[in-house]
């Protein structure tokens, strides 16, 4: 018995010029963009009582911009952990409090190698109640 489509599976087709180079493309999807250069380090102190329900962080390690400010990482800390709004995050980094509009930039310049650890800013969050409330 003789099946002639096999013939033809077995002619090699040329390779498009795209195909030679898998390895290039896949390593361009795991490079960090360059605005990606501030490495993060969250480590958490505590709760205060009345803070509510809240989840832990699954990951602690946050590749950001340095543009970043510290109010978004308390933003990113509320949604991660679905705080209540009556919860205030405290951001602590060496033995400074935080401002919102400090950017990590400024404060890896300002305090220097001693807010880093193995590369990593680290920055200290504790979960206060609001004095607002």
């Amino acid at each position: 018995m003789h099946f002639g489509y096999l013939n033809v599976l077995a002619v090699p087709q040329p390779v498009p010029p795209s195909r030679g180079r898998p390895r290039k493309v896949l390593g361009s999807v795991f490079r960090i963009p360059p605005e990606l250069d501030i490495s993060i380090l969250l480590e958490f102190i505590g709760a205060n009582e009345g803070t509510g329900n809240f989840k832990p962080l699954e990951k602690k390690f946050v590749r950001v911009s340095g543009e970043a400010t510290i109010g978004h990482v308390e933003k990113f800390l509320r949604r991660k952990m679905d705080l209540d709004p009556t919860c205030q995050v405290d951001i602590i980094c060496g033995d400074h409090l935080l401002e919102h509009y400090q950017t990590l930039r400024e404060i890896r310049q300002v305090i220097g190698e001693s807010a880093v650890q193995d590369g990593l800013l680290v920055l200290h969050y504790g979960l206060v109640v609001s004095p607002l409330t």
